[in-house]
């Protein structure tokens, strides 16, 4: 396969990346941005797994949104456009790129702001996906609770806490027995689940169930 090019024609509606394979994978795919354009494509597999890559963002992204309200700005969607250039390609699990463009959804309809969404998809991007469903495992009711491993995954929570789901709350020190002078139980730190993991938490949710249907 020669190289070809990838071509994005927008209108800040509805956008169509047309995309001329001669194995025919894939025709035509819905695409948000306003600059993933001029994009060449080889038979390197690598390539192919970018398209496969930029095929699961983009399939998760509401085609009805409207564009113009939010994007009217070509530079910044240009900017946009870039950033996500290189999330998607650094990305290394399907439902990480899922979830990264149904996030996208909530910034084109402007419930969240540009840097809460890098934020966010950023730590979508960097974590262990199994340790990042772990947020679904979290109870309600536990706004904040110890990591000593007893209820929930000790080094999931620790990966949680280290990419940004999780804040640090507090630690609860070591209990010695006076008597025996020996351990009771060790110390360990206090988390407490925040408003990006919550969100990523109402992500996995969607998602889960998306995959049911």
């Amino acid at each position: 396969m020669k190289d070809e090019i990838m071509s994005l024609l927008t209108d800040y509606g509805e956008l169509t990346l047309d995309m001329f394979l001669r194995d025919g994978i894939i025709k035509e795919l819905p695409i948000v941005g306003s600059t993933f354009s001029m994009i060449k494509i080889s038979a390197d597999i690598r390539d192919r797994i970018f398209l496969e890559k930029l095929k699961s963002f983009i399939e998760n992204i509401e085609k009805n949104t409207k564009w113009q309200e939010k994007f009217s700005d070509i530079e910044e969607c240009s900017r946009i456009s870039k950033q996500l250039l290189y999330i998607v390609d650094s990305c290394d699990d399907d439902k990480k790129l899922k979830l990264i463009g149904m996030a996208f959804n909530y910034l084109a309809k402007g419930e969240i702001n540009k840097d809460d969404y890098f934020f966010t998809v950023n730590m979508i991007s960097k974590s262990f996906y199994p340790y990042l469903e772990m947020l679904l495992d979290i109870d309600e009711s536990d706004e904040r609770f110890p990591n000593d491993g007893t209820k929930y995954h000790y080094d999931g929570i620790v990966h949680l806490l280290n990419i940004g789901a999780l804040d640090y709350d507090g630690q609860i020190p070591m209990l010695i027995n006076e008597k025996t002078n020996e351990i009771e139980s060790r110390p360990c730190i206090i988390v407490t689940l925040n408003c990006y993991g919550n969100f990523i938490r109402g992500l996995l949710s969607m998602l889960n169930e998306s995959l049911k249907s």
